[in-house]
């Protein structure tokens, strides 16, 4: 007999954090604790620090002293395989939650506006597109310019479609969805930072182009794949009869390795559900609303992430995938292992909804 639900909540609230490579020393963390919004924050800290002792000097170096091939690749295949999945969830969270206090704010900066170029990220564009964007329309299709509603979501040709949309067209589509929507401020903001970035681009690569290859152009392709490959694969199975349901339009992983690296980012029903509760709060809030899940028919898988989950759906494997999922409580527990797989196959389909189609059950409205 597998572990339940809960049981592997709990194993996520006791696995110690490891959003970090190397910690501080106490008496160099203590004063920079107490800069911190919530102390629970810590371990950004520490990955910050990380950072700017590796990371910061690394694409320095590669500007001013090297013109090598060789460096560049290694250079990216070290922050990348290291920093990139840590990095990327703790701009989402940092986005989500103030990590500094007010006095301190300029350091709120650092990482949408300054780490996230060494990430493939432009800055003044996240928080736009994911905070504003995909949590205020809630993955609902046309709204959310990544909304995953409309498409066969087993369908590799159609996830091609979906992240070559999103590199090439995001320039122009996401400060107009801004305009649309009455955000000027934050639409020019992004409008601006767009044109900032290309002519930084175009600068460094005059004058380093193999540093300005390995370092921002190769990272933008790759981390745009990254992040429309994890959105696809947390949304992949949206019930289509209900996809307005944030219990139906998403799914939980418990128990996954990367959510000690990632600040739970498994309990993604949790947190579409309230995207302001804290990351630490996550397995928790799981725990209270089991029954929720079990009445809404969610989905949890136990031991894999949502790569995993995405990769086994494009490969045709539900069989296998289906033997991963965990059910939340007793109606859940009824239901064979064929049941499980006809519904897993049911929720690939495109859902049609209408435009203005509000979510029955919707997530608390994301900060602007």
């Amino acid at each position: 007999m597998g572990c339940t639900a809960e049981e592997l909540a709990r194993q996520d609230l006791r696995s110690p954090r490891a959003e970090y490579v190397f910690r501080l020393p106490n008496f160099l963390i203590k004063p920079l604790r107490g800069m911190l919004v919530d102390p629970r924050d810590e371990p950004v800290l520490h990955l910050l620090c990380n950072q700017l002792l590796l990371v910061v000097p690394s694409a320095v170096f590669l500007f001013a002293c090297t013109r090598s091939h060789w460096f560049g690749m290694l250079y990216l295949a070290l922050n990348y395989g290291i920093f990139l999945q840590r990095y990327m969830l703790t701009l989402h969270f940092t986005e989500h939650r103030t990590l500094f206090k007010r006095e301190y704010g300029v350091l709120n900066l650092l990482i949408p506006y300054v780490l996230c170029n060494l990430y493939g990220v432009p800055c003044g564009f996240y928080r736009l597109h994911h905070v504003v964007m995909h949590h205020v329309e809630d993955n609902a299709s046309p709204g959310d310019l990544t909304s995953t509603e409309a498409v066969q979501r087993d369908s590799l040709l159609h996830f091609v479609r979906y992240w070559v949309r999103f590199w090439l067209c995001t320039w122009v589509e996401l400060p107009a969805y801004a305009a649309r929507k009455g955000r000027h401020a934050q639409g020019a903001l992004c409008a601006t930072c767009a044109l900032v970035y290309w002519a930084a681009l175009a600068g460094l690569w005059r004058l380093n182009p193999i540093a300005t290859l390995w370092s921002l152009a190769v990272p933008f392709f790759v981390s745009t794949f990254a992040l429309m490959f994890g959105n696809w694969s947390q949304h992949v199975f949206v019930d289509p009869d209900e996809p307005r349901n944030n219990y139906r339009s998403t799914y939980n992983c418990l128990a996954c390795p990367d959510n000690c690296r990632t600040y739970n980012d498994g309990y993604h029903i949790v947190h579409h559900l309230n995207s302001r509760l804290h990351w630490s709060e996550l397995p928790h809030r799981f725990i209270d609303t089991l029954g929720a899940h079990d009445d809404n028919d969610a989905l949890a898988f136990r031991g894999i992430g949502f790569f995993d989950v995405g990769l086994m759906v494009f490969t045709r494997q539900l069989d296998k995938l289906a033997t991963y999922i965990v059910p939340c409580g007793p109606k859940q527990a009824k239901r064979s292992h064929d049941e499980w797989v006809a519904l897993l196959r049911h929720r690939l389909r495109p859902a049609r909804v209408k435009a203005e189609n509000p979510r029955g059950t919707r997530a608390q409205p994301a900060a602007s």
